[in-house]
């Protein structure tokens, strides 16, 4: 069920996406805010709070994700991986709706926990509303 879940996640992200081409963040993002709002999500959900990340989903998503699936997604292996410790490697890109000509930007955060590292991808619209979130 977790890995069907997983999947389904994926494939939201994927298909949120769609027709995206990858290149560098749009102007009117700021790397560092992008960063920064990342790891907000992330501090969420180290806290075990889904309601609260399913509440930093853009408005429009909000009901096609909810706190139930998201714990059923990523509780398991968040526990399994224990305390998180730090943010080894961080990196940001963007990806360009051709068929809405709407730019996203994608935060990577590889995290290091105590027994395990997990990959965070996140997306964002233009106001850093999540679009986009899987974690592996």
């Amino acid at each position: 069920m977790k890995k069907i879940l997983t999947s389904i996640l994926a494939a939201a992200l994927i298909f949120s996406l769609a027709a995206c081409s990858s290149n560098k963040l749009a102007e009117v993002y700021k790397e560092d805010e992008v960063i920064a709002r990342a790891k907000e999500i992330v501090d969420i959900i180290n806290t075990y709070s889904y309601d609260e990340v399913t509440a930093e989903l853009r408005e429009d998503l909000q009901d096609q994700l909810t706190a139930e699936q998201l714990e059923s997604a990523l509780d398991s292996q968040l526990k399994a991986a224990g305390e998180f410790l730090e943010y080894k490697t961080e990196a940001v890109y963007g990806q360009k709706d051709s068929s809405e000509d709407k730019d996203y930007a994608v935060a990577v955060l590889i995290c290091k926990y105590e027994n395990a590292s997990l990959t965070y991808t996140i997306s964002m619209d233009k106001d850093l509303n999540i679009v986009g979130l899987y974690m592996k």
